[in-house]
């Protein structure tokens, strides 16, 4: 069997707006961190490009998508007025929701990080927590900084595929201050932190994994895209 093809979502950076009338409004890219992710699974990665307003096209070519972290979301996009939300951003979001839903329609499978898990919950309806420290009893510290990520444990559900794959309680790289408000239906919990914050979730067809804190930073993020992949693909030659 050939090695799947990983459709990845791009960040979108705002260009400076001195050349932004000649190179555009936005810059696309990613961290070195999900490169080595992806160097650790046998995948033919390809990034997805916003070419047009239609993201369905590209899942021609994708056995699966991987949808990256990145910046708050406006949260008029869940009907909420701004409480925390910082550098909110419309046209990514908006863009990769209509993706993901593209996704879900062709049974093609989404793992999710970080702004991943949050833009997945609202496209099916749900709500963010727009900021843990100040939204949140007792909260964990999960937002750190860019050189120095914290570093909390979560507790995983029994009988999810996460539980199969990284064991009942590990240690993460957290890197964000926002997170979904509930599960959507369709799915299921699959972790969550000691202050109640959701962590990971799961369809209940097992198409899509998502999870909060970032993967790509740490030592789970190869355990789970190799696993996905033998899951959805079986071994490849």
């Amino acid at each position: 069997m050939k090695k799947p093809v990983l459709g990845v979502a791009f960040n979108w950076y705002r260009n400076d707006e001195s050349r932004a009338p000649s190179y555009g409004k936005w810059l696309f890219g990613l961290n070195q961190s999900y490169a080595k992710l992806l160097a650790a699974a046998d995948v033919i990665p390809v990034g997805i490009i916003p070419t047009s307003k239609d993201p369905g096209n590209v899942l021609d070519i994708v056995d699966m998508i991987l949808l990256t972290g990145g910046p708050d979301p406006d949260p008029e996009l869940y009907g909420q007025r701004n409480n925390g939300s910082i550098g909110c951003y419309r046209e990514r979001p908006l863009w990769e929701m209509e993706l993901y839903r593209n996704a879900r329609a062709e049974n093609i499978p989404v793992f999710g990080i970080c702004l991943g898990i949050q833009l997945i919950a609202m496209a099916e309806g749900e709500q963010l927590i727009q900021d843990i420290l100040t939204q949140v009893d007792d909260p964990v510290d999960h937002d750190g900084k860019a050189d120095d990520p914290r570093k909390h444990t979560v507790q995983i559900m029994d009988g999810t595929i996460l539980r199969g794959i990284l064991g009942s309680e590990i240690e993460v790289c957290s890197f964000h201050h926002q997170s979904i408000a509930g599960i959507p239906k369709g799915y299921h919990q699959a972790a969550e932190s000691s202050d109640g914050v959701i962590e990971a979730m799961e369809s209940d067809d097992g198409l899509v994994v998502a999870v909060q804190w970032h993967p790509e930073r740490d030592f789970t993020g190869p355990l789970i895209l190799q696993n996905l992949i033998r899951r959805f693909f079986g071994d490849s030659d």
